[in-house]
């Protein structure tokens, strides 16, 4: 992202100010420089004040009277208001930071999600913002370095806005993670845990009573809305010393649920680490590199992808909603993620994906919900 901000020259003087130190060489009063220079005295008030631009005229009787040329005072004049169109207005300050604050962050929807407050001004707004990111200064240029990472990991479709815009919520999701309190992380009882996550599937309540374990084995687990243009299903960070995920809920579904947790429950065991400390995931990216290959293939495994298709590939020329009650009771997993696997591989149509499919939102305990998700 080319920043926007632009070296200003230093303060320049005008002729005024040159006259004046002529004058007080010589002991002048603005009256007798007037009446030396055959001028009035509130024209020559103006050009100390660099209110009236040197003419030629003036340029000659001012070498005659200073004993220089008239190029030098016509210099003077024009350098000096060269840097005056250089300096910005304070209606072109306030266009140039708003700028730079819309270019890294999505204003509207942080205010939208009561991120931040509404602001009257850009310097309300400047305020509302380093109280967000708890700092004393916004340094666009130590910013841009902080979103290279991002860059470095996702293909190059993920452009500069979206990394900045993803380093926002990354942030946010970060600060929502310290407000919880859960136990040591236990690595060994979320290994364990995670053999049986199908089973939490097809349970009354399973959900919550999944989540539930999560917490206990000190693992922070919250749902945070996606920002515009961010496109993140889930996350897996650190906070300390407690593993984190994140569900963006942005496609509200069961099957999508499951997934993410599965996916973002592989990060935590195999790959966060000192040169991974951060996993922020959309699944329909073109481009994943190995360890997402590796998280979706184990988060598929969890939920029993190639046993679905192996158990329906019989019947998948004529399915119906019967074979699929079937083969989750069969396979012991909800019907709603053997519908998203089957969708997913096209093998039905994506308007199939709302069977067995309820808003997963509704199903939520409202501690899990950091905002008001619908």
């Amino acid at each position: 992202m080319a920043t926007t901000q632009k070296l200003r020259p230093a303060i320049k003087f005008g002729p005024g100010y040159f006259i004046r130190e002529q004058m007080e060489y010589r002991s002048w009063t603005q009256e007798e420089l007037a009446e030396v220079m055959g001028m009035t005295i509130k024209h020559i008030n103006k050009i100390l004040k660099d209110k009236q631009p040197i003419t030629l005229d003036t340029a000659k009787v001012l070498a005659e009277v200073f004993d220089t040329s008239p190029q030098y005072w016509l210099n003077l004049d024009a350098n000096y208001r060269l840097w005056l169109d250089s300096v910005p207005s304070e209606k072109e300050k306030q266009a140039e930071l708003k700028a730079n604050l819309y270019e890294r962050m999505p204003i509207r929807d942080m205010i939208a999600k009561n991120w931040i407050p509404a602001f009257a001004d850009v310097y309300e707004l400047y305020d509302n913002l380093l109280e967000f990111w708890n700092s004393k200064k916004l340094d666009f240029e130590e910013w841009d370095k902080q979103i290279t990472p991002l860059l470095a990991r996702k293909s190059e479709s993920f452009n500069q806005y979206k990394a900045s815009y993803t380093y926002t919520w990354y942030h946010k999701a970060m600060m929502v993670a310290s407000t919880f309190s859960v136990p040591e992380f236990d690595k060994k009882g979320l290994v364990d845990l995670y053999q049986e996550l199908h089973q939490y599937t097809i349970q009354e309540n399973g959900i919550n009573e999944f989540l539930e374990k999560l917490n206990q084995l000190g693992v922070i687990v919250f749902v945070l809305p996606h920002l515009q243009k961010t496109y993140l299903d889930g996350a897996a960070f650190y906070c300390k010393n407690n593993p984190v995920i994140v569900y963006t809920a942005r496609y509200k579904r069961i099957d999508n649920f499951w997934f993410t947790i599965a996916h973002e429950i592989a990060h935590i065991l195999y790959h966060l680490d000192e040169n991974n400390s951060f996993f922020l995931d959309n699944f329909r990216e073109e481009e994943i590199n190995d360890l997402e290959t590796e998280a979706n293939q184990m988060a598929s495994e969890k939920l029993k992808h190639d046993t679905i298709i192996d158990f329906l590939k019989p019947k998948l020329n004529y399915l119906s909603k019967q074979d699929i009650v079937s083969c989750a009771n069969e396979l012991a997993i909800h019907p709603a993620i053997i519908i998203g696997k089957l969708a997913h591989d096209k093998t039905i149509s994506y308007a199939n994906q709302n069977l067995f499919n309820e808003n997963v939102i509704s199903l939520l305990d409202e501690k899990y919900c950091i905002a008001d998700v619908k």
